[in-house]
């Protein structure tokens, strides 16, 4: 502590993961229309996931060297 400044609050390290995400996702419904609003409105059935770690970023409390 410096210039009898404290610390207020503990701090823990915060990091960004940065996946790629490929799914395979289903759809029950009338018409492509129809299935691509209940997609972006509700999702589908998942079948299939593939999940990549593409990067990772530390963004708060990092360690200092």
């Amino acid at each position: 502590m410096k210039n009898n400044v404290s610390k207020i609050k503990e701090t823990k390290q915060t990091q960004c993961f940065s996946y790629e995400v490929v799914m395979l996702v289903h759809i029950i419904a009338d018409n492509e229309t129809t299935a691509r609003t209940q997609l972006d409105d509700k999702g589908g059935i998942v079948t299939k996931r593939d999940v990549k770690l593409v990067n990772t970023q530390a963004l708060y409390g990092e360690e200092k060297e």
